[in-house]
């Protein structure tokens, strides 16, 4: 199953470094770390949980095993918030 898209409702900013995204409709601010955010720009509905964990741990230079269930904590945490669009069926 692909990852995303973002929510129409998040708008999201850089802010040194780091993005913050703004739910308009629960008037939330979420702060996330550089890592988290690597994840929130995968997660465009283009790759699933597995090719991301892939491409973020060529890119980190570690084994995909080293950084799945921080990729999957993050994933979960941003569907729960609603942050990502529902899987499409």
């Amino acid at each position: 199953m692909k990852i995303g898209p973002p929510a129409p409702h998040v708008r999201v900013e850089e802010v040194d470094g780091d993005l913050v995204l703004f739910d308009t409709e629960r008037h939330q601010v979420y702060e996330l770390n550089p890592t988290a955010g690597d994840i929130w720009r995968l997660a465009t509905g283009e790759f699933d949980e597995q090719e991301m964990i892939t491409l973020l741990a060529r890119a980190y230079g570690v084994e995909p095993e080293t950084i799945a269930a921080d990729v999957t904590r993050v994933i979960a945490d941003l569907r729960e918030r609603g942050l990502l669009q529902p899987a499409a069926s």
